[in-house]
Order: C-alpha cells, then sequence, then structure tokens
C-alpha cells in the first residue's frame, strides 16, 4: 500500500493524444508536459513498439493483457515510474529495462503470472519502489534482491504460493515500508522484523493467514501507519499479546475485515495518534483497558462503520481530543446519558444505518459544541428531546426515519427558542419535511 501511494495520479485531459514525440503508438496517450504516457486498459496483449524520445517518463501500462516484456524493449526512453500491474505477464527479458538503469524508481508488476523475481530488477540501481505482490512467487530471488538492497526503500509483495517468509529478505536494510499480502502460513520467524527495527515506518497486512505477530515488531518503536485488512485468522488477543511495547510513533492504524470482535489494547504509547479506523469488523465490544485516558491530542475523528457493537462503548470517552465520531451501520439500539458525557469537544455525530429506537432526554447534555447529527436511516419515531440540549446544533439528519409528526410527539419543540435545520420527513403526512412541520405546524400546537 505504501508503495501504490507514490503513484502519480494525474488524469489524461481531453487534449492528450500521441504526438510525434510521445514513446508509444496510438491507442496511447501522452501528455507531453509532463512526460506521462497513458496506456491503460487499452486491450493490449503485446506491449506496442516504442520510440526515442527525451526526458524521463511515467509509463502507465497496466490493467491490460500484456504477457512479456521482451530484451531491451524500453531502449531509447528513461522511465521513471512503470505501471504494469493486473496483466498476464509470464517472463521480462533480463534486459528489457536497458536504459533505465539509473531512472526507474517505482515499478509495479503486482497481480500478473511471475514465478519469480525477474532478473531485470535486479540491474535497476536506483530502484526505490517495487510491488509483486499475487504474482504465483514461491520465494524471492537472494540475486536480485542483493543487488536492489542498497536503494530499495518499499516493498510489497505475497502471495498464497509463498509458504514461508522469505528469510533473504534481510538484505533489504533500507526498507522502510513493507507491506505483506496473502501469504497463509501461520507464522514468520520472530526476528523477521529485527533487521527493519531502525527504518520500518509503514508496516501493513493483507488477506495474511497469521495467527500471531513475532515478537521482533515491538523492536520496531518508528511504525507510524500500520493496516490491518482481511486477516481472518489474527485475533485481537493475538495482536495484543505479541505487541508488548507499544508503538510510540504511531500515527494511523486501520482494521478492515480481519473478523474482530474487538479491537487490540495496544495504543498505550501512541501519544501522536491522529487516525483510527474501523471498516466492516463484528466488533461486539471495546475492553477498558483499549484507550488509555487522554491518548492523543491528534486524534480529532473516530470512523467506526459495519460493526456489532449494540452501544457506544464507554471507553471512547478517554478519546477527549475527539470532535468527531461516525459509528454507521452498527447494532446499537439506544443512546444512553452518560454514553458521551465526557466529550466536551465533540462537534459532529454519525449514527446513520442504525435500528436505534432511542436517545436519552439528556444524552448531549454535556456536548455543548455539537454542531451537526446524523441519525439517518435509524428507527427513530419521534425527533429526540436530547437535541435540545445541544446548543450549538445547526443541522440533523432524520433522513428515512419513521418520524410521526404530530402536536403529542412534537410539541414540545415549541419552546425550542433555535431549532436547527432537519433533513426527512414526517412518515405519516405523505412526506411532508420535518422542517415544514416544525416551522408551520408545531407553533399552532396547543
Amino acid at each position: 500500500m505504501a508503495c501504490i501511494s507514490y503513484r502519480v495520479q494525474t488524469v489524461p485531459s481531453s487534449s492528450a493524444h500521441a504526438p510525434p514525440d510521445c514513446p508509444l503508438p496510438l491507442p496511447c496517450e501522452c501528455n507531453g508536459n509532463q512526460q506521462i504516457v497513458y496506456c491503460s486498459n487499452k486491450s493490449l496483449s503485446i506491449l506496442p513498439p516504442v520510440q526515442t524520445s527525451e526526458g524521463k517518463w511515467t509509463f502507465f501500462l497496466d490493467n491490460n493483457g500484456i504477457e512479456s516484456i521482451p530484451d531491451k524493449y524500453f531502449l531509447g526512453v528513461k522511465i521513471n515510474f512503470l505501471s504494469l500491474e493486473n496483466n498476464k505477464l509470464q517472463t521480462i527479458g533480463e534486459n528489457a529495462f536497458a536504459g533505465s538503469e539509473d531512472t526507474l524508481n517505482y515499478l509495479h508488476l503486482e497481480n500478473n503470472k511471475l514465478t519469480t523475481l525477474p532478473a531485470a530488477v535486479g540491474k535497476l540501481r536506483k530502484l526505490t519502489a517495487i510491488s509483486i505482490q499475487r504474482n504465483p512467487m514461491a520465494d524471492l530471488s537472494t540475486d536480485v534482491l542483493q543487488n536492489i538492497s542498497s536503494s530499495l526503500q518499499l516493498i510489497s509483495f505475497g502471495s498464497s504460493a509463498m509458504s514461508k517468509w522469505p528469510i533473504n529478505l534481510q538484505l533489504l536494510t533500507s526498507l522502510f515500508s513493507i507491506d505483506l499480502y496473502d501469504v497463509q502460513f501461520s507464522q514468520l520467524p520472530e526476528d523477521a522484523f529485527s533487521v527493519f527495527s531502525a527504518n520500518l515506518t509503514f508496516l501493513n497486512f493483507y488477506n495474511t493467514g497469521l495467527t500471531k505477530l513475532p515478537s521482533s515488531i515491538n523492536s520496531c518503536r518508528g511504525i507510524s501507519t500500520m493496516t490491518f485488512q482481511g486477516n481472518k485468522k489474527l485475533s485481537a488477543n493475538a495482536i495484543t499479546e505479541s505487541v508488548t511495547e507499544g508503538f510510540p510513533l504511531l500515527t494511523s492504524i486501520s482494521f478492515q475485515e480481519n473478523g474482530l470482535i474487538t479491537l487490540p489494547s495496544i495504543f498505550s504509547k501512541s501519544t501522536k495518534i491522529g487516525r483510527i479506523s474501523v471498516t466492516n469488523e463484528p466488533l461486539e465490544y471495546l475492553r477498558e483497558d483499549t484507550f488509555p485516558p487522554h491518548l492523543s491530542s491528534y486524534l480529532h475523528f473516530l470512523p467506526i462503520s459495519g460493526t456489532k457493537l449494540n452501544r457506544i462503548p464507554s471507553v471512547l470517552s478517554n478519546l477527549d481530543s475527539l470532535t468527531g465520531i461516525s459509528i454507521i451501520q452498527s447494532q446499537i439500539l439506544e443512546i444512553q446519558d452518560g454514553d458521551l458525557s465526557r466529550l466536551f469537544n465533540l462537534g459532529v455525530l454519525f449514527l446513520g444505518y442504525s435500528p436505534l429506537v432511542r436517545i436519552s432526554d439528556n444524552a448531549f447534555s454535556n456536548n455543548k459544541q455539537l454542531s451537526y447529527i446524523t441519525l439517518d436511516h435509524t428507527r427513530l419515531t419521534t425527533i429526540p428531546k436530547a437535541l435540545m440540549h445541544a446548543q450549538s446544533l445547526q443541522n440533523v439528519d432524520m433522513t428515512s426515519c419513521p418520524v410521526e409528526c404530530s402536536c403529542a410527539s412534537l410539541g414540545w419543540m415549541k419552546s425550542w427558542k433555535e431549532t436547527p435545520s432537519f433533513y426527512g420527513s414526517c412518515h405519516n403526512l405523505n412526506g411532508t419535511s420535518l422542517n415544514s412541520y416544525i416551522q408551520k405546524d408545531v407553533p399552532s400546537c396547543p
């Protein structure tokens, strides 16, 4: 993932075409000013001929059906960035990158059919980042790794064909980013990360069969970004037990589709963390030691979606720097008085797409900064009285809520001096908007 983040995202303009100095002919397109070749999704089975062009070029040749790169194919053009992912590559000539040995920095070969790390890669003296995951490689070539060891800083690798951790990865002593994909072995060698302890900053695990993390992860004190995605056999307890020292420089971590029923308790020393993201995890609860009090002054927004949480976890009150919380697609039925009472800086709250039926009258009494709340697609049948205590409230989204509009249920709003804007409609009045009913009908209620 860290490798992918270096990709150039410029989109070709409508005037992009293949001018005389473009390295590749139509149907490829060029942006000559930025020296970018766009040849993605062109249904190519073979590479088009290259013509000599000055400068250093970025090539997008991804998402085709290319099966091979012949020797000296790129001769005549110097490449800085080469995207060849999502093809059918089986062979790459030993001298395929001739002419770009000292210019090619970023190489994307992921999701192809390569069974070995091509020898051509070993000739790239300035290679900084390589993505080779989801190729049926059982291991990584020691000779190639040795040749690129002085320059390589980012690597994404792994496939279901890889039956064990490649010990020769320790040759890459300059790595600061490792993305591990799809391996199904259960454990890494305990010293797997020891050689990277001084530099490792990004560490991401995707769809692995790991059941624990190696103890050497504790020596990597500089880790700032972590991703856990699709690791179905790696429990929160296993992560907690593996991480004994914490990550003092951690700034961002995400959990997605790992099957976690709670989060690991690994944040006690992460005082610089600014992003924690949880997506499609069947969380049922959060332990009281998940987040220590006053964890970080940098953590302002907490997104949690697709869980089995049936109430707002009380430990979130320890995150007193939060100005926004999103807990959507949950199983929360009720917001109780103390759930948010210590989050004094809370400004936005997203609670949509849940079976929420009740909000206690004093649930927002201490949330004086709360200005925006979404309760859309919940089962609320009335506008909660608790909203009146949120003194800064400006907008309330109750779209697709079965709100019954009547003086019996909403007449209390007459005493609300400055009502916020409401989004949604009256379930019992043929779609009359909530705003309309509140402004026109509520004042006439007895």
